[in-house]
């Protein structure tokens, strides 16, 4: 069973019936990644005169022109047909994950009506797309997962109040290692098992060509910079903090350090409009967006459980999923993640030696 919720643009005009932009939008998507009209029709296996005919209804709807064609028998969208299509992706980007949170609820509380069986697995996590491509997975193999995506914050804090059996955040490699798990170690505990799920790049997402030419943390700073930032309790804003504080710096030093987006792909989203001049966040988010990216960091994600859920027989079947060579390869094709210790089960000690002391034995 699989619940899907997906948001819809209308045209609305007075009393007029409502008018769907959904195909609208779909037919300027596969014009901006095709190049033109013909090979976008065949994508979207409608006419030449179909296709046609829906962008000139389009250019009625909204009036002004989406597409122009260009030398050579190619077409391109114009900045009407780019913003359009730049709000149908920061809309997904800002609810999907949302959405796909409250399907997997639904999904768990139609099975329990249906069968009596025992709850699903509750997942509590920071998004990203690790654990994006964990929860399809999931699904395909009919794993019975209750995901809800939070900040890692607020993930570790419904954790120890026992309001899930396993809670997703994420620590950077280094030098920040140490700083990021002082603000969790009121969450963790000595006795408390971390499995791994990837690690990746964290960086600055910057539009294609860079061109407010930002290269590090200092270059936020400038004046015409404006910046979108992740909120309060996510993991990425504590890093953020970090890494102005290394710098000498506070969030007042940043242009738009209040303006805030939940996740990695509404960040990126939000820069591809025009909306902001750079954001943190993971390089493939950067990837899918079309921007350009500067690492800065490197991380690992990280699913933290109580020793008795790895015995638990609906954990088996996750286990088994995240040790599995097809999701090990599936980690893999995402930029800048890699699945070299995906399923490594440790303790604290193991997985935090220098810190281990530093988190709750009691």
């Amino acid at each position: 069973m699989k619940i899907e919720i997906r948001p819809s643009l209308y045209l609305v005009d007075g009393e007029a019936k409502p008018v769907s932009l959904v195909r609208g939008v779909q037919l300027l998507r596969a014009v901006e990644d095709a190049g033109n009209l013909q090979a976008a029709s065949r994508i979207l296996g409608i006419s030449y005169r179909h296709a046609w005919n829906a962008l000139a209804e389009l250019d009625t709807l909204l009036g002004g022109r989406v597409v122009e064609k260009t030398r050579g028998r190619g077409a391109e969208l114009t900045e009407l047909g780019r913003r359009l299509v730049g709000a149908q992706k920061l809309i997904h980007a800002r609810v999907d994950p949302l959405f796909d949170s409250m399907a997997t609820e639904i999904e768990a509380e139609l099975r329990a009506a249906v069968s009596q069986e025992r709850h699903a697995l509750k997942v509590y996590a920071s998004h990203g797309f690790a654990i994006e491509a964990f929860s399809r997975a999931a699904q395909r193999r009919g794993i019975a997962l209750e995901m809800s995506y939070r900040g890692s914050v607020e993930a570790l804090n419904a954790f120890n109040r026992g309001n899930c059996d396993v809670a997703g955040f994420h620590v950077p490699i280094g030098a920040l290692e140490g700083p990021v798990l002082a603000q969790f170690s009121r969450l963790l505990h000595a006795n408390h098992r971390i499995v791994s799920l990837a690690t990746r790049r964290q960086g600055i997402m910057v539009a294609k060509g860079n061109p407010r030419h930002i290269w590090g943390i200092q270059d936020l700073m400038q004046p015409d910079v404006q910046f979108v930032n992740r909120q309060q309790g996510s993991g990425t804003r504590a890093i953020f903090d970090l890494l102005l504080a290394q710098a000498g710096k506070s969030g007042r030093d940043i242009n738009g350090y209040e303006n805030v987006e939940l996740t990695h792909a509404a960040i990126a989203a939000y820069i591809l409009c025009g909306k902001a001049d750079a954001g943190l966040g993971v390089e493939t988010a950067a990837r899918r967006f079309d921007l350009d990216f500067v690492p800065l960091l490197s991380e690992r994600y990280l699913f933290v459980c109580r020793p008795g859920v790895l015995d638990d027989p609906r954990f088996t079947p996750v286990m088994a999923l995240l040790q599995s060579s097809e999701f090990r390869a599936e980690i893999n094709t995402l930029p800048g993640y890699d699945a070299v210790d995906t399923g490594t089960v440790s303790t604290m000690r193991e997985a935090f030696p220098p810190f281990a002391g530093t988190v709750r034995k009691s």
